[in-house]
């Protein structure tokens, strides 16, 4: 079965880890990880939370590219806020902030003791996909295997507040090679009345 695969994880996350009381330190990520749960506009399917970030998947078609990105920025606001409120409660001064993988491909999904896990080869290549060296925060990247499943390319977006920074591919150890695109999200410019071609 084909589907898309869709992982906010948290940059920042050991820094945080390594600088906070450990109790406030998980009633705030516990915090964070559920509004990630809560803003959910996709409808996606939870697989599993994994520490810093949430495997997320959904059968069947791909979104299209409005959808995503109407994702991409409903969740990183409402992490934002969320993190804001946190940040002045607690005098808090480290940075976290999120950033996306979307990939497509072949996925199934098999029930352990009432869980549900995904397998598969693109399950594999998107958790290697959140080690892909990039400095940045507040990006989402999006594999070519995405596009191609939606008949479009990494151009045919053109939002106010999202940018392609650069595009990357690399071979992973027993995978095949896989080409992706990074687009970074700056909060707080104009979203609506935005254009995506595709």
């Amino acid at each position: 079965m084909k589907g898309t695969i869709f992982i906010p994880d948290m940059n920042g996350f050991t820094n945080f880890v390594n600088n906070i009381n450990i109790d406030l330190g998980v009633s705030i990520i516990q915090e964070l990880l559920n509004e990630i749960i809560v803003n959910n506009p996709l409808q996606l399917e939870l697989s599993e939370i994994e520490g810093d970030a949430i495997l997320y998947y959904k059968e069947g078609d791909p979104f299209c590219l409005n959808e995503i990105f109407d994702a991409f920025k409903k969740i990183s606001e409402a992490f934002d806020n969320k993190y804001s409120l946190l940040k002045n409660k607690y005098k808090l001064d480290m940075d976290l902030s999120l950033k996306y993988i979307v990939h497509y491909g072949n996925i199934n999904v098999y029930r352990i003791n009432g869980f549900r896990q995904l397998y598969g080869e693109a399950v594999i290549e998107s958790h290697r996909l959140l080690k892909n060296g990039a400095d940045s925060s507040n990006y989402i990247l999006i594999t070519e295997d995405y596009f191609n499943a939606l008949h479009a390319t990494a151009t045919d977006i053109s939002l106010d507040n999202v940018e392609l920074t650069h595009y990357s591919s690399e071979f992973f150890t027993g995978v095949r090679k896989v080409a992706y695109y990074f687009y970074s999200y700056v909060s707080g410019k104009h979203y609506e009345n935005s254009l995506i071609r595709a």
